[in-house]
């Protein structure tokens, strides 16, 4: 790694936030945690941000938890890595996490979707994946059957 980029890491106002780039935009919040874990308690975590979702941000319960991961990886000769991908890793000029679906702000990114004149089996969930994915990433799909016709909910991100 180069030089100058250790130097940045260290000369950055520590916080209990770290921002996380080059993640793989498929990767899921529990390998964030994974990655994480050997360093501390993990509070809060948003993953799948940015214009191409390969940031995303992880809340330490205090300071030092945060500090051990970014001086582990700045001194390390094994970069920090989910699903093979090598991730950077900074301090956030965040001091908190404030919105993601721990806080129940994530109401407003789930869809409801009704499909008129479609039985159950007509939709795959693969092709409800397809559709739904192009708007950002889905998170979970639940689909039931109600008198207003089958219905669908689609967390996005």
């Amino acid at each position: 790694m180069p030089s100058g980029s250790t130097q940045f890491r260290y000369t950055q106002t520590p916080s209990k936030v770290l921002h996380l780039r080059n993640m793989p935009w498929e990767s899921t919040e529990e390998e964030l945690v994974e990655l994480c874990k050997p360093f501390g308690r993990v509070v809060n975590t948003m993953c799948n941000v940015g214009a191409n979702r390969n940031q995303a941000f992880v809340e330490f319960a205090d300071q030092n938890q945060a500090i051990s991961m970014v001086s582990y990886y700045a001194s390390s000769s094994e970069p920090a890595q989910v699903r093979g991908k090598t991730v950077y890793i900074q301090y956030s000029n965040r001091q908190e996490i404030t919105n993601n679906k721990g806080t129940g702000d994530s109401s407003g990114n789930v869809l409801l979707v009704t499909f008129e004149g479609v039985q159950p089996n007509d939709v795959s969930i693969d092709v409800i994946h397809l559709v739904f994915s192009a708007f950002g990433f889905v998170h979970k799909i639940a689909t039931f059957e109600k008198a207003a016709g089958f219905q669908g909910t689609y967390p996005i991100y």
